[in-house]
């Protein structure tokens, strides 16, 4: 198969949160949806490894699905709920976690 260049490139990947129980003490549940992550050029890549905020995220994701509110309504992709989400220690934990799979996966399967 041909290598194809592309000027942008984003791939479904999925992301998997764990946040502590409020059921079980000191226990934590797991919960999983799929992002859209961009493929960075190498020299964004780098400066992304020194980033982990709002900035950071909104460069690397481009979508997402699987994602409900509590009342089960799927919440659409946004720059206001990815505002939102940006400021959740678990959320982002386990984005940059699959980001940094997403990456090391790439790399390691060539």
């Amino acid at each position: 198969m041909s290598f194809i260049r592309k000027k942008i490139s984003a791939y479904p990947w999925p992301v998997e949160v764990k946040k502590p129980s409020e059921t079980k003490p000191g226990e934590f549940e797991s919960s999983t949806f799929i992002i859209k992550f961009k493929r960075l050029k190498k020299s964004e890549l780098t400066k992304f490894e020194t980033e982990q905020d709002f900035g950071a995220l909104k460069k690397i994701i481009v979508g997402w699905s699987q994602i409900q509110d509590e009342d089960g309504k799927d919440i659409p992709f946004s720059e206001k709920e990815l505002k939102a989400f940006s400021e959740d220690v678990d959320f982002v934990a386990g984005v940059v976690a699959a980001f940094t799979d997403f990456y090391q996966n790439a790399q390691g399967k060539n």
